[in-house]
Order: structure tokens, then sequence, then C-alpha cells
């Protein structure tokens, strides 16, 4: 266990000071921080606009409606319509408001120290973080045998397992200190503008905020943590840094469509918590709706399989891989 925490400690120092290390954890953290202030002032104004609309759906509004119209254009007629269907439209506009108003109640969660945690990890967890994993471990070890430099490392560290371990280790605490960053941008974002710009319209309770954390950090933890060895396994198998990603983007492709609620795609989204209304608002993942099974159920067959695969590969594994 000492060996391979030295062997985990030479890693990051390998890994983590590495300019494309450091370049993707800054793209996401601002990123994610702007994409933050950006959903948060487009929903705020959408429910201002549908209230002030809303306001103006009276007798009277119609009546000033009816005096502004052009003089070609009769105002009696246009009065009688407007108040012929100020019910049906005054009732489309309320509907309109419960929904901008259930968007910008989610999008304030932002707001608390403990939603932009969960904030972050709606990123992360998602296609962005997945696939700057998929980056670095495309660089720091497939990298590894393109340039060569794996045979010193192999002869240093015979025992492929444990290299591997470790990649897989470093890149999970690397997005870790990425989802870090990205919340403590979201939450200074919060304290210095959004909250005083774009305040949230009901006032959120402890119960949802921590409800809202918890699911999506622990699923969020989980996740990377999966993507991250599988990202250095299939690193390690195909060697080449383009290759590697090209296959990577492929698979991910492949497992997150949403033709059926099995595929790992939508398990992860229903773990999360994601709604399929407010893609690339807080996450970038395609939702499946109506899961007959919950998330837990059909997370099994995948763990099963991926403990098998490991299993197999631990089993058949060959002696010399350099």
């Amino acid at each position: 266990m000492k060996s391979w925490l030295r062997l985990l400690g030479s890693e990051l120092r390998r890994t983590l000071p590495r300019l494309l290390s450091v370049t993707l954890l800054l793209l996401l953290a601002v990123g994610i921080t702007l994409q933050t202030l950006n959903v948060q002032r487009v929903s705020h104004n959408n429910l201002e606009n549908v209230r002030i609309g809303l306001a103006k759906l009276t007798p009277e509004g119609c009546a000033e409606d009816a005096r502004n119209l052009p003089a070609d254009v009769p105002a009696e007629p246009f009065l009688n319509d407007c108040l012929a269907g100020l019910e049906r439209t005054r009732a489309a506009y309320t509907d309109i408001e419960a929904g901008f108003a259930a968007t910008a109640d989610h999008m304030g969660l932002a707001q608390h120290p403990l939603g932009a945690v969960g904030w972050a990890f709606g990123w992360l967890a998602t296609a962005p973080g997945l696939l700057a994993v998929l980056l670095l471990a495309a660089f720091f070890t497939a990298g590894e045998w393109s340039r060569g430099t794996a045979v010193p490392l192999l002869l240093q560290e015979q025992r492929l397992w444990r290299l591997l371990t470790a990649k897989a280790a470093v890149l999970w605490l690397w997005s870790l200190l990425a989802a870090a960053a990205t919340s403590l941008g979201v939450w200074l974002l919060a304290v210095s503008h959004t909250r005083g710009a774009f305040p949230m319209y009901r006032p959120v309770t402890s119960d949802e905020v921590l409800s809202f954390a918890v699911q999506r950090g622990g699923t969020g933890v989980l996740v990377l943590a999966v993507a991250c060895a599988a990202a250095v396994a299939l690193a390690a198998v195909v060697r080449m840094p383009l290759r590697t990603v090209l296959v990577g983007v492929l698979v991910l492709a492949v497992a997150t469509w949403p033709g059926t609620p099995w595929l790992p795609g939508p398990v992860v989204a229903d773990g999360l918590g994601l709604s399929s209304g407010l893609n690339v608002y807080d996450h970038l993942w395609t939702a499946v709706k109506d899961s007959a099974a919950p998330a837990v159920v059909r997370a099994l067959p995948w763990i099963a399989l991926l403990s098998l695969g490991l299993w197999q590969a631990w089993r058949t594994r060959p002696r010399d891989l350099v």
C-alpha cells in the first residue's frame, strides 16, 4: 500500500501541474461559471417579461391597446376580440409563468453554497467533464506509449495494474479539484452579482438544496470515478492519444443514446436528477422520461458487466505489456 501511495504521489506530481491539466480545469471552471450567469439572466428575464405581459391582460389593457392601434386598423373589432379571448390568454400566460418560475427557482439553487456544489457536478458528471477526463487519459496514459515513456515507467513499476490504478486515481482527484474550483466560481458569482441582479422568486429550503447537492454530488463522484477508470483502461488498450479520443467519443455517444432507459446515459441522467427540459441549462446530457425501474436497479447490470470485464482482464493479463 505504501509503495502504491508513493506511485500515486509521483503520478500526481507528473500530471496535475501540466499545462493541459491546468488549462482544462480553468476552462471548465470559467465556462461553467459564465454559463451559470447566462442561464440565470435568461430565466430571470423570461419570468419578468411574462409577468409584465400578464399584468396587461385586463379589460383596461385591451382598451389601451385598442387606443394605440394604427389609424387604418379598426379599434372596435380588435377590442371585442381582445375581451372575448382575455380569459383564455390569461390561462395560457399563467401556464407559461408557472414554467418560467420553476426554471428560475431551479437556477436559483446555484446561489446557495451547497447548491453551487450540485450545480458543478451537473456539468462535470455529464459531457463536458467526461470529455475532459477522456482527453487527460489520452494524453497522460495513451501518450506514455506513443511517446515511448511507458518503458521506463514499467521497468520501475512492473505491475501494470498498479500504474493504471494510480493514473485513474489521479484523474479522479483532478475531477474533484475541478468540481471544487467550479463550485467556488459559481458561489463567488452568486455573492458578487447574481443574488442581487437575479434574486430567487421563492426562498429555497434547506432540505431542497441539501437533497439537490447530495444527489448531484454523490452520483457525480461515482460517475467520475467510473469514467476515470474506463478512460485509463481504454487509453492503455488503444495506446494512441488521437485514437483513444475518437474511440472514447464514439463509446460515449453510444452509451448516452436515449433510445432505451437501460443504457448508461439515461441511468446517469436519472441518478443525477437531470431534467430533459433544462439540457444546456445546468447539464449537457439527454434525459429519458418515464423510466419504469429506478436508476439503481438499471445500474446493476452495468456494474456486473464492468466487474466481469475487470475480472477477465485481470485473469488473462499478459505478463509483458510494454
